[in-house]
């Protein structure tokens, strides 16, 4: 409890907020000096923002790239490979997510990453299904912890590769993992 006699000033432009020292009795974003300042910095980034969203853009057209993400057409897909999910993790026999409609799409594990391999991202063999939770398989998976090689279902890996290889875009053929460049060799 405090028995002191000042009495304490909110800022001159009544916004609620406490005067900054040596602000002529305005809070900071209240200053008149200042206030036209503030305006003209944030007119700056959102200048500098949209240019470089206009950049990108542009460097999508010239290249004739795609942008990275079709989420329309990535979402029937997800939708599609639910259809032909079991329950069961294919690594290590635990439970999916497969009842879910929120999560389902956690347990449904691309081979080949979308960022690295864009031309089969959406094709219908580029998937093994994980768990997310309990030993968390699919987490594992992305993060390089399992490897393909060490995974209980290799065999079915290098059957669904044998099939994608031929839709790969040939930029893309330098990102396949060697392993498996080999095991294709071997059946040709």
């Amino acid at each position: 409890m405090s028995y002191s006699s000042i009495i304490k000033k909110g800022c001159k432009n009544n916004c609620g907020r406490m005067p900054e020292i040596g602000g002529q009795g305005f809070c900071f974003t209240c200053r008149p000096d200042l206030k036209e300042l503030i305006i003209a910095k944030n007119k700056k980034r959102n200048a500098a923002k949209l240019t470089g969203t206009k950049l990108r853009g542009l460097a999508y057209e010239q290249q004739e790239i795609k942008a990275p993400k079709d989420y329309a057409k990535l979402d029937r897909w997800f939708k599609e490979r639910r259809k032909e999910m079991t329950g069961k993790c294919e690594n290590c026999g635990g439970k999916t997510c497969k009842d879910s409609d929120k999560e389902y799409k956690r347990s449904i594990a691309h081979l080949f990453q979308k960022a690295y391999l864009p031309s089969v991202a959406t094709h219908p063999d580029n998937w093994i299904e994980l768990c997310f939770y309990g030993n968390s398989c699919h987490t594992n998976f992305d993060n390089k912890m399992i490897d393909l090689i060490d995974l209980n279902c290799f065999d079915m890996v290098i059957q669904k590769f044998t099939k994608i290889y031929p839709h790969i875009a040939p930029e893309e053929k330098r990102r396949i993992p060697p392993i498996l460049i080999e095991y294709l060799k071997t059946e040709l």
